[in-house]
């Protein structure tokens, strides 16, 4: 299994671009998603006191391991609350 580094970053002019490019990327399957910032994303790891690459667990079927800030990211693009993340 591979462990990724922290995800990359991608700059928008504003959050509509950034849903588009979402969508254009084929991250959601049609349903809304809210854009995940770095601040989002922080504040999500904060809330359930995870450090960005605390690692969760493996994904077999990518052959790749999963992260907190994975998983952070995919909670805040499906408009998941804090609470719910923990």
């Amino acid at each position: 299994m591979t462990t990724p580094s922290h995800a990359p970053r991608h700059t928008f002019p504003d959050s509509l671009d950034a849903i588009e490019e979402c969508y254009r990327r084929g991250w959601t399957d049609g349903l809304p998603v809210v854009p995940p910032t770095e601040d989002r994303v922080a504040a999500m790891l904060d809330y359930v006191g995870l450090a960005p690459d605390h690692l969760l667990g493996e994904v077999p079927v990518r052959r790749r391991s999963l992260t907190a800030e994975q998983a952070a990211a995919n909670a805040v693009m499906a408009g998941a609350c804090q609470r719910i993340f923990q």
